[in-house]
Formats: structure tokens, C-alpha cells, sequence
């Protein structure tokens, strides 16, 4: 036997689901343990599919990202914004930086740039103590 199956009325539909919360509202670039530099949704909106200087300060915790600059010097990144870029995983790790190394970016009108900031990590490394000596 097989059931009829009856329309319902729209408007009893009244419980209506939100869509989830965006985790990063800001712009921000994550660079990976293997060297890709990752440009979330809102910055490769406007950087993707252009070639860009990248530079950072001299303690490596603030980045900048320029449209222009010496052409030797230009990196092209794809209209997704993310592009391996090894030699970054050398000079962060010396420099003392937690991967995934995040920076949260704004707009500099002063100087035409993206800058970023670096975000501290906020996981831990999970413990390393040795096993427990106890017998059952």
C-alpha cells in the first residue's frame, strides 16, 4: 500500500535555519607547514589572479602585500590566491612562527598596500609525558 502523501503549507514551515557564521569576517593569509600561502575568500577576491611583492619586517610578524615593485620580485598567484611558496618554511620557522601561520590583513591607503599582522597560534602542542609506569 502506498501512503498519499499531502502538501504542506508554507507557512508552517516556521523554523528557518541560519547559515553558519563565517570564522574569519576578516581578511587573512595562512601559510601552511609545507609552504602554501593561503589567501582566504575575502583577500583573493581582490589580490587573486595578480602578480605581488611580499614582504615582511625583520622579526617576520607583520607581512605585506604590494601590486607593485621591482618585476623580478613579483610573485603571480592564481585567481584562488594560494600558491606554494616553499622558501617561506625556512625563514618563519627560524624566525620562530607556529604553523599554520596566520596574519589578519587591512587595507593601507597611506601606503597602497595589504598588511598583515601576525595571529598568534591559539592550539597547544599536546602534551609529551612520558607513559605512566603503573600496572593494572
Amino acid at each position: 500500500m502506498i501512503k498519499e502523501r499531502k502538501d504542506i503549507p508554507l507557512e508552517d514551515f516556521h523554523i528557518i535555519i541560519e547559515p553558519p557564521e563565517n570564522h574569519f569576517p576578516t581578511t587573512c593569509v595562512t601559510i601552511y607547514a609545507d609552504g602554501k600561502f593561503n589567501m582566504n575568500d575575502k583577500l583573493s577576491s581582490v589580490l587573486g589572479g595578480k602578480e605581488l611583492q611580499i614582504r615582511f619586517t625583520g622579526d617576520y610578524r607583520n607581512i605585506c602585500i604590494w601590486e607593485m615593485g621591482d618585476k623580478s620580485s613579483l610573485i603571480k598567484f592564481p585567481k584562488s590566491g594560494s600558491r606554494k611558496i616553499p622558501k617561506l618554511i625556512c625563514l618563519l620557522k627560524e624566525h620562530g612562527l607556529v604553523f599554520p601561520a596566520k596574519f589578519e590583513f587591512w587595507y593601507s591607503e597611506t601606503t597602497g598596500s595589504w598588511q598583515g599582522e601576525y595571529i598568534e597560534n591559539p592550539t597547544k602542542k599536546p602534551s609529551v609525558r612520558p607513559p605512566s609506569s603503573k600496572k593494572n
